[in-house]
């Protein structure tokens, strides 16, 4: 694993990619404080009932994904050895990331904003079989969530063509469910 900056600037961790490199990347990488700027401060009164700060969110997100103020860019090709995952600041930044960079952003903002949410490492069906992602899980008043990270949509059952391997937070490592 390699640190590329310090905990308080853009960082990115190139590793090896293990459960354990993950939880490290993690620990180092949710970063709510570098997007608490983005996130308001309203009054309770204020809040409508049913409000769901995931929502936001995502709608945040998938707004700045479709008019290409983020953009999914993959890692260098390194023949599946190496990973980068980035700090919420380094993927802004870069104008994007991919699915584990955009997941950590996604996480860090819905941390700044309260809600209880984890980066979740498994595989996806695709038109060429399972692939490794990464999204984004937790919990709101409404229940349970997910964020697809590269398109920001809001879902509220995982689907049956995600297969869910890790839960990753600060200081949460666990099999996902």
């Amino acid at each position: 694993m390699y640190l590329q900056t310090s905990r308080t600037g853009p960082a990115c961790i190139r590793m090896r990619p293990s459960p354990a490199a993950q939880y490290f990347a993690v620990q180092n990488l949710i970063r709510p404080w570098e997007v608490e700027y983005l996130v308001a401060e309203v009054p309770w009164w204020e809040i409508t009932r049913g409000h769901s700060f995931a929502v936001e969110v995502a709608d945040w997100l998938r707004e700045r994904l479709s008019y290409g103020v983020l953009n999914y860019i993959p890692d260098p090709e390194a023949r599946g050895t190496t990973d980068f995952w980035c700090s919420p600041s380094a993927t802004m930044l870069n104008g994007g990331g991919d699915c584990e960079d955009l997941a950590i952003l996604a996480v860090s903002l819905l941390r700044a904003g309260g809600v209880d949410a984890f980066v979740v490492t498994g595989r996806v069906w695709t038109d060429h079989g399972f692939q490794g992602h990464a999204w984004v899980e937790g919990w709101d008043p409404s229940g349970f969530f997910m964020i697809e990270a590269t398109s920001g949509e809001l879902l509220r059952r995982r689907p049956r063509f995600y297969r869910a391997q890790l839960l990753l937070g600060p200081d949460v490592f666990r099999l996902a469910a």
